[in-house]
């Protein structure tokens, strides 16, 4: 993670402001969305502990019941803990809701490893995505999911200032997040022994794309 980005994901970018320019554009609809039906496809064993990487505010509960969680045991961490404030106040709404939150850099976490599953949404272009993907298959002891980004040509970074960016999103006209090409991140799985297991996709404000990718252990 830069130097800019890090600090505009620490101290900058203001819950309100994030989640009114995703909702926008259509993503954080389609990222719940994506993380719902991977969990419906695959879903881990009763009582498994799951992990959410870079788990922010939890605005995908706007859009997806946060019961599709009660099976299981999950960990919510971000590196902003005022983020994950707004995200416990949203989970603490479910009765038998088990779950933890942590503040944790996905560069040098400090969590131990052993989740069944491990999430991450539109995280890796906001990060060293290479260390996060080593993070991943260092925590997850049976699977992965991720969510990238695929713009159209004519876009050339993650957030780009085609739709109206107001309040302290305004950062992304300066500080640009990078994209992660679908065939370099199956590589990468590929060199800590993940293979891939799950694919969706689905288009969001300015065609752009909603990866998801599942990888999966290889035996």
């Amino acid at each position: 993670m830069s130097s800019k980005l890090r600090e505009a994901w620490t101290t900058i970018i203001q819950a309100k402001d994030y989640e009114t320019h995703m909702a926008a554009v259509g993503q954080a609809q389609a990222n719940a969305e994506l993380v719902a039906e991977y969990l419906a496809s695959q879903p881990p064993g009763k009582g498994a502990s799951l992990l959410f990487l870079g788990a922010g505010t939890g605005q995908m509960f706007d859009f997806i019941s946060s019961k599709i969680f009660l099976p299981y045991q999950t960990t919510f961490a971000d590196i902003n803990a005022g983020y994950l404030e707004h995200l416990a106040e949203r989970l603490r709404r479910v009765e038998g809701l088990r779950y933890t939150t942590v503040v944790d850099d996905v560069e040098k976490t400090r969590l131990t490893p052993g989740f069944h599953t491990v999430l991450a949404v539109l995280l890796l272009e906001h990060v060293d995505w290479r260390k996060a993907v080593s993070t991943i298959a260092g925590l997850a002891a049976e699977r992965a999911l991720v969510v990238i980004q695929e713009n159209p040509g004519t876009l050339a970074t993650a957030i780009t200032p085609t739709h109206e960016i107001t309040g302290t999103m305004k950062i992304f006209v300066e500080v640009h997040p990078g994209l992660i090409p679908r065939d370099e991140l199956a590589a990468e799985f590929a060199r800590h022994s993940f293979k891939p297991s799950y694919s969706a996709e689905k288009i969001v404000a300015d065609n752009k794309k909603m990866l998801a990718f599942g990888f999966a252990r290889a035996l």
